[in-house]
C-alpha cells in the first residue's frame, strides 16, 4: 500500500508553527519551578519556606504538608507483579528524600526568575544517609524502606524451567557471561513540561505525551476526582521514547497550583533536570547462560538478572523487567528451553521504566553476545552458526517457552539476503583498506525480532462530516512519527477517498473513553488495523441509510470511491451528504479494538567497525539491514523508524550511561558530560525489506519503531569485540567508550 501526501502537519513544522506545550506559555501564565534533593539519600530536618513565600511576585509555595491539606493521594505503579512490595510515593518527599532530584517543593510565582530566586530562599536542611547506588549490591545492603527487606520489590520467572536445566546439565558446551546494561537517560529532544488550568470546577493539563486517557486516569485517582473532572490535551510532542508516557510528580503539582493560583501554571523542564529526575531507561545486570550440542545446536537459554527500579516502582515499570522481557526471548533462533528470572531491585536513583524497547534490548543483546562468543569458542563461523539455528517458514506458527507464537516470517531467507546486500564475501579486501589506513576493522551479524501491539484498550472514531472531509479520532499518539499522515493514509484507502479529506485528531481526553496511547510499536498493529475495520464498519452500516436516501432496498446499494449507488445505475449519493440534514452528521461509527494484537516484526544486520588503535575512536563503517515489517503503509516513516532506533542503540552501545560518584551525586548531569550520537556518527545506512504479512492483522502489517533498538545493541557490541580482536578478548560492557577501548588495545584492562 503506497500514498503520496502532502502533510500539513509536517508543512507546519518545517514553518516553525509547531503547537509543543511551550508554544502555548503567555505571560498571563504562573511559572512553577521545583526543588529537588541534592542528595541521592537523606533524612529531612526541616523545610523553611517562609522567606520565600513572601518574595516579590510568589503566589504560592507547595510542601508535602499543603498537599496533605488538599487531599493529594500518591503515585503508584499501574502494572502489578504478583508478591510486589511497592513503596509509597507521594508527590512531594516526605520526611525523607530518596533519589537525586526527587521533588521537594514546588514555587509558583509570576514569572520565571521570580520563582527561581524564591527557590534560592527555601532552606532544606537534612541528614545524609547512605545510599544503595549499585544494583548488585543493593540486596545485601541496608533496606530503603523499612517494610522491605534485601531492597526487593519483587521477584519473577517465568519459561520452562524444568526443561531448560535438563538441556544444561546434558549440554557438550556452556557459554556464561554477566552483562552490565547501564541506566540511561531517554533525553528527547524537547523536555517534558506542563501547562495547567482550573476553571469551572474543572481542570486541564497541556502536556506532551503518548496517550492522554491513561495519564488522565492515574492524575484522576492522584488528585481524588471524577476522571470527567479532568482533561488532558497532547498537541506537538517533541519526541518521547516513553518517557513521556507516565504521569509524574511535576504534572499534579501544576494542577495542584492552577486552582490555588486562579490561573494558568506553567512548568518546562531544564535539560539538568530531566537528567535527575525523568523516569530513566534499561539499568539490569543479566547473569546469562547458552547450552549447545556438539554441533552448535543451540540447546537452552537463560538469564538470572537483577532489574534496577530505582527508588519507587514507576507507572509499567514492574512489567517492563518482567513480561516485557521476555516476549521475543529467543529471538529469532529455534531454542526450545528458555528461562528468565529477575529480581526487582530497589535503590537510590530515580525510577525506570521503559525505554524504546522496553526490556527487550537487554535480553537480546545477552543472548547476541552468547552465541558469538560459542561460535568463536567451538570454531564455527558466527554466520553459519547463527543460520543453523534459526526458526524456519516450516515451524511458523512457532510456539515458545514464553508462550508467545510467532506469527510469519522467513528468516534464513532474510539472512541470505542480508549477507548479499552486505557483500559478504568482500569483507577482508575492505579490512584490509582498514589496515593500511591505520584502523582496525571488525562485523558482526545477528537476527531480531520483536513482540509488537501494546495497549489493545484502543477505540477508534470516523466521521463523514458535510464539509467534505472525514474526522479521524484516534486513542493512538505521535510523538514525531508521522503519525497522522499513515493513519490518513489507511482510511483513505479502506474509503476509497482522497487522503488529503482526512482529519486526524489525537490528543485529547475529552473526545472518547478509551484509548491506550501508542506504545509497543502498536500504532500498526492496533490503531491502523482497528481504523481500517472502522471505515468497512461505516460503510456498511451507512448502507441502509443510503438505500433510504436513494429509495432503494439495501442490497442494492454497492459503495465504490466515497459514494453510495443503486447497482447497474447511475444514482448515487455522496457518503458526505448523508450528514447534511443534521448538525451532527449521520455518517459516523465508532469501533474498539478487539481480536490479536501482537505481530511479530523481525530482520538482520551486518555492522561494520573501525576503530583507531591509537585514540580508540569507534566509527561505524557500515551497516546494512534486512527487515521483515509485513505490509509497509508508509515507507519513508518506517524507514525513518529504522534509521533513529539505530542511532539510539548506537549511543547505547558506545556512549550513554548515567553515572554516580560514591555519594551518589550525578556526574552526567549536562549534555557536556553525557553524551549522545550525532549525526556524523553513522554512515548512510543499507536497508531493504522482505514482506510476510502478518496473519494476527487485518492490513497484514507489523510494528517497527523498537526493532532496532531491540537488535542492534548486541550486534554493535560483537562487531566491536571483532575489531578488537585478541587484543580485546575479554568482554567489555557497555558503554564501549573511546577510553575502554585504547586500554583494550593497549593496557590490556
Amino acid at each position: 500500500m503506497g500514498f503520496n501526501f502532502t502533510d500539513d502537519e509536517k508543512t507546519r513544522l518545517l514553518r516553525g508553527e509547531g503547537r509543543f506545550v511551550d508554544n502555548r506559555y503567555n505571560r498571563d501564565m504562573a511559572t512553577m519551578v521545583v526543588l529537588r534533593a541534592p542528595v541521592s539519600h537523606g533524612r529531612i530536618v526541616s523545610l523553611d519556606v517562609r522567606d520565600a513565600r513572601s518574595m516579590n511576585g510568589v503566589l504560592d509555595i507547595l510542601t508535602i504538608d499543603d498537599l496533605d491539606a488538599e487531599g493529594v493521594g500518591t503515585l503508584q505503579a499501574e502494572a502489578q507483579v504478583d508478591g510486589m512490595n511497592e513503596p509509597d510515593r507521594p508527590i512531594l518527599a516526605r520526611d525523607k528524600v530518596v533519589y537525586l532530584g526527587q521533588p521537594v517543593a514546588a514555587v509558583i510565582a509570576q514569572t520565571q526568575q521570580q520563582a527561581l530566586d524564591a527557590l534560592e530562599a527555601i532552606v532544606l536542611d537534612f541528614d545524609d544517609l547512605d545510599p544503595v547506588l549499585d544494583v548488585t549490591t543493593a540486596q545485601n545492603a541496608a533496606p530503603i524502606w523499612p517494610d522491605i527487606p534485601d531492597n526487593t520489590a519483587f521477584t519473577f520467572e517465568k519459561g520452562n524451567r524444568a526443561e531448560t536445566d535438563a538441556a544444561f546439565a546434558a549440554a557438550d558446551h556452556v557459554v556464561s557471561l554477566t552483562l552490565h546494561h547501564p541506566r540511561m537517560s531517554v533525553a528527547p529532544i524537547e523536555t517534558r513540561g506542563c501547562i495547567a488550568a482550573f476553571d469551572a470546577g474543572k481542570f486541564t493539563l497541556l502536556t506532551g505525551s503518548q496517550g492522554v486517557l491513561s495519564i488522565r486516569r492515574a492524575l484522576s485517582n492522584v488528585l481524588g476526582i471524577e476522571t470527567s473532572d479532568l482533561r488532558v490535551l497532547t498537541e506537538d510532542v517533541g519526541g518521547s521514547f516513553a518517557v513521556k508516557i507516565w504521569p509524574y510528580p511535576e504534572h499534579a503539582l501544576a494542577l495542584v497550583a492552577a486552582k490555588r493560583c486562579g490561573k494558568p501554571v506553567r512548568w518546562a523542564s531544564s535539560r539538568s533536570e530531566s537528567l535527575q529526575s525523568d523516569a530513566v531507561g534499561r539499568g539490569r545486570v543479566d547473569a546469562a547462560e547458552l547450552a549447545l550440542d556438539k554441533t552448535g545446536k543451540f540447546l537452552a537459554f537463560r538469564i538470572a538478572a537483577k532489574a534496577d527500579m530505582g527508588a519507587f516502582l514507576n507507572c509499567v515499570a514492574p512489567s517492563i523487567a518482567t513480561a516485557g522481557a521476555v516476549r521475543p526471548f529467543g529471538q529469532c533462533y529455534d531454542i526450545k528451553n528458555l528461562h528468565y528470572k529477575v529480581d526487582g531491585v530497589l535503590t537510590n536513583c530515580a525510577p525506570t521504566d521503559a525505554y524504546r524497547g522496553a526490556g527487550k534490548p537487554e535480553s537480546a543483546a545477552s543472548l547476541e553476545r552468547l552465541i558469538e562468543i560459542a561460535a568463536h569458542r567451538l570454531g564455527i563461523d558466527p554466520r553459519v552458526l547463527r543460520r543453523r539455528n534459526l526458526i524456519t517458514p516450516a515451524d511458523i506458527p512457532y510456539p515458545t517457552a514464553m508462550d508467545e507464537e510467532y506469527d510469519s516470517g522467513d528468516y534464513p531467507a532474510l539472512h541470505d539476503k542480508l549477507c548479499a546486500q552486505a557483500d559478504w564475501d568482500g569483507y577482508d579486501a575492505r579490512a584490509e583498506t582498514s589496515r593500511k589506513s591505520g584502523k582496525r576493522r571488525g562485523r558482526a551479524i545477528g537476527h531480531f525480532l520483536h513482540a509488537s501491539g501494546g495497549s489493545p484498550a484502543e477505540q477508534s472514531i470516523i466521521r463523514a462530516m458535510p464539509d467534505g472531509t472525514v474526522e479521524i479520532i484516534t486513542g493512538a499518539q505521535g510523538t514525531g512519527q508521522s503519525h497522522r499522515e499513515t493513519l490518513a493514509a489507511i482510511v483513505a484507502a479502506s474509503l476509497e477517498l482522497p487522503v488529503n479529506v482526512m482529519r486526524v485528531t489525537q490528543g485529547d481526553s475529552d473526545l472518547m473513553e478509551k484509548g491506550g496511547g501508542t506504545g509497543g510499536s502498536n500504532t500498526m498493529a492496533i490503531a491502523a488495523n482497528n481504523l481500517h475495520l472502522t471505515a468497512r464498519q461505516l460503510i456498511e452500516e451507512t448502507m441502509e441509510t443510503a438505500a433510504d436516501r436513494l429509495e432503494a432496498a439495501p442490497g442494492d446499494i454497492e459503495y465504490g470511491g466515497g459514494e453510495f449507488r443503486i447497482k447497474g445505475t447511475d444514482r448515487a449519493i455522496s457518503i458526505f451528504e448523508l450528514g447534511e440534514e443534521e448538525d451532527t452528521p449521520s455518517c459516523a461509527t465508532a469501533r474498539d479494538f478487539s481480536g490479536q494484537h501482537t505481530t511479530f516484526p523481525s530482520g538482520a544486520m551486518i555492522a561494520e567497525i573501525e576503530i583507531d588503535p591509537q585514540t580508540g575512536q569507534i566509527a561505524l563503517a557500515q551497516v546494512d539491514i534486512v527487515v521483515d515489517l509485513g505490509v509497509i503503509v508508509n515507507a519513508p516513516a518506517a524507514y525513518a523508524q529504522i534509521h533513529g532506533s539505530l542511532a539510539q542503540a548506537f549511543g547505547e552501545v558506545f556512549m550513554e550511561k548515567l553515572e554516580f560518584d560514591a555519594d551518589g551525586q550525578l556526574l552526567t548531569g549536562s549534555l557536556m558530560d553525557y553524551a549522545l550520537p550525532r549525526a556524523d556518527d553513522l554512515p548512510l545506512f543499507s536497508i531493504s525489506s522482505m514482506q510476510t504479512p502478518s496473519p494476527n492483522s487485518e492490513l497484514g502489517v507489523k510494528g517497527v519503531g523498537e526493532l532496532l533498538s531491540i537488535g542492534a545493541p548486541g550486534i554493535l557490541m560483537n562487531a566491536a569485540h571483532d575489531a578488537l580482536g585478541p587484543a580485546g578478548s575479554a568482554h567489555i560492557d557497555k558503554p564501549m567508550t573511546a577510553e575502554k577501548i585504547w586500554k583494550a588495545l593497549n593496557t590490556g584492562v
